[in-house]
């Protein structure tokens, strides 16, 4: 095996681990673009934004005042404060589902992907080991854009003994 690892640069073992990893991620993304269509479509059938729930339960709360008898009405009033905050938390969620659905289109295209390594380069992660921390993606899918990134002139390979260093094209310029 090392031998052929060898000959091929890389270990056909680490790429079946990649597209696994790949193919559990497009999983996730399609259960959370389901789980968000599914939110938007109660939202709609339902016909409910979130100013015109809160708007209800705060008349209904408002026409308690002026009809039930205290003890009563702090019992409803809990019930009611607690579906106000039941009805923040399920926006929140929703909301944060939409960016992360957001977040993992953007980071399938190459364009992103290449923007995220150009971003964390400029931020000073500077060498592959350093990029390979913090980049959602495999060793072998962030050399590819390196290279490009290279071959498009947007960042320089520098070369210090056995050490490599990537800087962007703009901070090589300048220093």
């Amino acid at each position: 095996m090392g031998l052929l690892r060898w000959l091929l640069g890389f270990d056909p073992d680490d790429l079946r681990r990649e597209l696994a990893e790949l193919e559990r991620l497009k999983a996730e993304v399609e259960d959370l673009r389901a789980r968000v269509e599914q939110a938007e479509k109660l939202r709609v059938k339902l016909g409910l934004t979130e100013d015109k729930l809160r708007a209800e339960i705060l008349e209904v709360l408002k026409a308690l005042d002026r009809k039930a008898d205290k003890a009563d009405l702090e019992d409803v009033r809990l019930r009611l404060n607690s579906l106000m905050k039941t009805l923040d938390s399920l926006a929140q969620q929703i909301e944060a589902l939409n960016i992360s659905l957001k977040r993992d289109q953007f980071l399938a295209t190459g364009e992103g992907q290449k923007e995220l390594i150009l971003r964390l380069i400029r931020e000073g992660y500077n060498t592959p080991s350093e990029l390979k921390r913090v980049a959602p993606f495999g060793s072998k899918k962030l050399y590819e854009i390196l290279r490009e990134l290279e071959r498009e002139g947007l960042v320089e390979k520098i070369k210090r003994g056995r050490r490599v260093y990537y800087v962007s094209s703009a901070e090589a310029e300048e220093g």
